[in-house]
């Protein structure tokens, strides 16, 4: 009886899944963009002989994008700037999105270097560029940046040994080699993904004219420059070892800097709004809840539901804005989601901000050199499906509310068209592991007769041995099997012979090929048949799917830039909804933000310690008709340092669109919100506190204006009294002969004999917290601000709470009393029976005789005036 055993290998392929669920008619019309290789593909008859792993390299030498490890949340940029006749041009580059942005010429001095500071701080670059030549005060600016950046990240990774540090590296060009007419042609030259197809040289420039001012000619000397060095340096950026790998530019955008609100490290510290340790990079969605939110103004109000929201939120703390129209437009957001009509809307959205990811030219990068796994593609589809829903649910209201208009504004046909694409192609549920990618049935009806050929191979390998046997072999072979081996092909396996032939007996028509164990394998004219007919079949099915692949994600990557900004604009609406959930629990009311000169908040609260106890709102008003500076005294701990920051923060957070801790609020536009508070950290910046404070100082006094917010902290006690008073009351001076231009001015101060060191004007105003003297003299804060001011800080009331020692505190009293009424305080008792040994020798000196009997009675008086007092 002859017996035909069958032996496929099937070697697993490390390719990526897919859905699909949209009109074949749709899809056949990618399709039919072919490829130079896509006869390949349709041929069946072409013998597939190479190995799985051939193949896969291969098709990962398609992609001639980015390939990067894992990154962290941070985007990758690469800023360029010059500065030349007190002229600042900027460009940068997020090698994450393709996106360029430029800054037009804006002036920035040669001294502080504000602007370079704040651009830097919104950038957060990973390379910074700018040419040798240029002042030596800029490239020390640039240079500290840079250090203090570096040092930054290396203090955050010592915190948490999941993320490693990420060093800034500064690169300093040749200006010869960079003259602006090279760098003027590279910009001419440059090439947009969203520029109109076929376009000549002079319809290009046009079209560029119309995104850039070539009037701004450091802005284009800088965009040249960054321009140059990334074609230089692309490979060594994207660690792609591609030679033929080329940047690609999806847009470019304008920015400016002249609606931001200038906040420096200083004040962002003292006032505890954001902390390196909390970047969004070092933590998932939902770990900040867990966290204490007195921490920070960030954690406070980190109630993200998606990573690019959490993203959002954190470079929203770092840019406040001064756009009345940005602000009133997040007020909508924030005042929509509170509304109780909208609740099942806002729960919607929440929960499809949840499955929205962070997507970059990197993650599409991967899919296009079939390096993702089947989780990316699971988020592909879940990002892209999610912004099509909330786009969806914000159809409705699109009119009420600008952002959502905005939102459905940018999920257009194409990017429909992707979802649709993604779920008719890829077929989720057949997933096996983490590598696979299974194309849905009727999708591609070559890859459908592929599989079916799969299907039905091992019929056809049965009857192609069963013909071998019949027509090739001798009838003593009752036993063979057809095998198919990688590189070699189909062959024909002979395991048992009866009689068992010579072993140097050869078959007609049958070419050994080689012998393991007790089994000969040949080539026969049935595997030659197959070889010609069939191949590799599975390196055909993945061959077939690997072009399917790369048909989407083209497609996906021609349409990214939409996705990108839905991605952006629902990320900005996740941080808003936070906003909201953050103003509902704790009843914040929204800002009335104005054009005017004016602080008018009523019961104000402090956002981070309003939860901590059992917190007394305040008022404030400066400004519109009311005096612009206010000087503070009043007891030790009963609220100043507070209530200063308290009021930086509620402006600061009418400044980012958020609602705010009050009873009502109208702000004026600020251009800066300056600080002078003590910090600790004065020995890691190798100075002084006092030297610290001046610094600050000097900051507050020649960068702020009439619309600036300055925040004073016990000015002045880092040195002596005199010195400290008399530096006080110059800086208040100068405020003061600044007259309407002054700006909102808030000073604490011990030193109470300040109002007589400044001129009575309206524009300053004495204010005191409230407080009571207890029978037994001590001091319950009231802490309730009021008109007035007081001239006892009760230093040894607040000593006496803190728990010093009731000895030391009643010696103070005692000598503060003697100083009152200038006298000397008599000295401690002690301190005078220690005399007496002292008073013995100088007797004894002065005496002309040395009377022993003597001294051994004053001897034996101190001995017992010493033991008694010890007793």
């Amino acid at each position: 009886m002859m017996k035909v055993i069958l032996l496929y290998s099937i070697f697993e392929i490390n390719t990526p899944a897919y859905v699909f669920h949209f009109s074949p008619v749709e899809f056949e019309s990618i399709l039919n963009e072919t490829s130079s290789d896509e006869e390949e593909f349709r041929s069946p008859n072409i013998p597939m002989t190479q190995s799985s792993a051939t193949a896969q390299k291969q098709s990962s030498n398609v992609s001639s994008a980015m390939q990067f490890g894992n990154f962290s949340n941070r985007d990758e940029i690469i800023l360029a700037m010059i500065w030349s006749n007190n002229q600042l041009g900027a460009a940068y580059f997020n090698f994450l999105t393709s996106e360029l942005f430029v800054m037009d010429d804006t002036y920035d001095d040669g001294v502080n270097f504000h602007i370079t500071k704040t651009l830097y701080k919104q950038c957060q670059p990973r390379y910074v560029i700018t040419f040798s030549g240029t002042s030596d005060a800029f490239l020390t600016t640039i240079e500290a940046l840079v250090m203090s950046e570096t040092s930054s990240e290396l203090n955050r990774s010592a915190d948490t040994s999941s993320v490693g540090p990420t060093q800034v590296s500064l690169r300093v060009m040749r200006k010869k080699e960079h003259s602006f007419d090279r760098c003027y042609h590279r910009v001419r030259s440059l090439k947009l993904e969203s520029e109109p197809a076929n376009a000549n040289d002079v319809e290009r420039h046009v079209f560029l004219q119309g995104l850039l001012n070539f009037k701004s000619s450091v802005m284009i000397h800088t965009l040249g420059l960054l321009l140059i060095h990334i074609d230089q340096h692309w490979s060594n950026i994207t660690l792609n070892k591609d030679p033929a790998a080329r940047p690609s530019f999806v847009s470019l955008t304008s920015v400016t800097l002249r609606d931001i609100v200038m906040i420096n490290d200083d004040t962002y510290e003292a006032l505890n709004i954001v902390h390196t340790r909390h970047h969004p990079s070092l933590f998932k969605c939902g770990d900040a809840a867990s966290k204490k939110q007195s921490e920070s103004l960030f954690i406070l109000l980190n109630r993200c539901q998606s990573s690019p929201g959490m993203l959002f939120l954190w470079k929203t703390l770092q840019h406040p804005t001064r756009n009345i129209e940005i602000l009133n437009e997040r007020f909508e957001v924030v005042e929509f989601c509170l509304n109780p009509n909208n609740q099942s809307i806002v729960e919607n959205l929440t929960l499809c901000l949840k499955q929205v990811y962070r997507l970059t030219n990197v993650t599409l990068n991967r899919h296009l050199a079939q390096q993702a796994k089947f989780s990316d593609w699971v988020r592909l589809h879940k990002t892209i499906s999610s912004i099509i829903y909330i786009a969806d649910i914000c159809e409705e209201h699109r009119k009420k509310v600008k952002l959502f208009h905005k939102i459905v504004d940018t999920i257009t046909k194409e990017v429909r068209y992707i979802k649709y694409f993604i779920e008719y192609i890829v077929d989720f549920s057949a997933k096996k592991s983490e590598n696979d990618f299974i194309v849905r049935a009727n999708v591609d009806s070559h890859l459908d007769k592929l599989h079916h050929v799969r299907g039905t191979l091992p019929k056809t390998l049965t009857q192609m041995a069963e013909k071998d046997m019949i027509e090739h072999l001798p009838s003593w072979v009752t036993t063979c099997r057809m095998v198919y081996i990688p590189n070699i092909g189909y062959l024909l396996a002979l395991t048992q012979r009866n009689p068992s032939p010579a072993d140097n007996e050869n078959f007609q028509n049958l070419e050994l090929k080689f012998v393991s164990k007790d089994t000969r394998y040949f080539k026969s004219p049935g595997a030659k048949e197959l070889d010609d007919s069939i191949g590799d079949i599975m390196l055909r099915i993945t061959k077939r799917e690997s072009y399917i692949i790369l048909k989407l994600v083209k497609y996906i990557n021609k349409h990214a830039a939409s996705i990108f900004n839905a991605i952006q604009l629902c990320a900005e609406l996740d941080t808003l909804l936070a906003f909201s959930v953050v103003a509902r629990e704790y009843n914040y009311v929204k800002p009335n933000m104005v054009e005017r000169q004016i602080i008018a908040v009523e019961q104000g609260r402090h956002p981070l310690q309003e939860f901590l106890t059992t917190f007394v709102p305040n008022d404030t008003y400066s400004g519109d008709g009311k005096s612009l500076i206010k000087v503070l005294t009043g007891p030790n701990a009963s609220g100043k340092s507070t209530y200063l920051r308290q009021i930086a923060l509620i402006v600061f957070m009418a400044h980012v669109g958020c609602y705010v801790p009050a009873k009502s609020a109208t702000i004026g536009i600020m251009t800066h919100i300056l600080t002078q508070i003590t910090s600790i950290e004065s020995i890691a910046l190798n100075t002084s506190m006092f030297m610290q404070d001046l610094r600050q100082i000097n900051s507050s006094l020649n960068a702020s204006t009439s619309n600036s917010l300055v925040i004073l902290d016990e000015f002045g006690n880092g040195t002596s009294e005199v010195s400290g008073l008399s530096l006080l009351a110059a800086v208040l001076n100068n405020f003061v002969q600044r007259g309407i231009h002054c700006p909102h001015v808030f000073v604490a101060t011990h030193m109470h004999r300040i109002m007589n060191m400044l001129p009575q004007n309206p524009i300053i105003k004495e204010q005191t917290f409230e407080f009571v003297i207890n029978d037994d003299c001590s001091v319950a804060h009231l802490y309730r601000i009021t008109t007035g001011h007081t001239t006892c800080s009760f230093a040894h009331a607040a000593a006496r709470m803190a728990g010093l020692d009731e000895d030391v505190v009643k010696r103070a009293e005692e000598v503060y009393e003697k100083f009152k009424v200038g006298e000397l305080p008599p000295r401690l008792p002690q301190a005078a029976k220690q005399d007496m040994p002292v008073r013995i020798i100088e007797r004894l000196l002065d005496s002309e005789e040395f009377n022993m009997e003597e001294l051994k009675s004053l001897v034996i008086q101190v001995t017992d005036s010493l033991f008694a007092g010890s007793k």
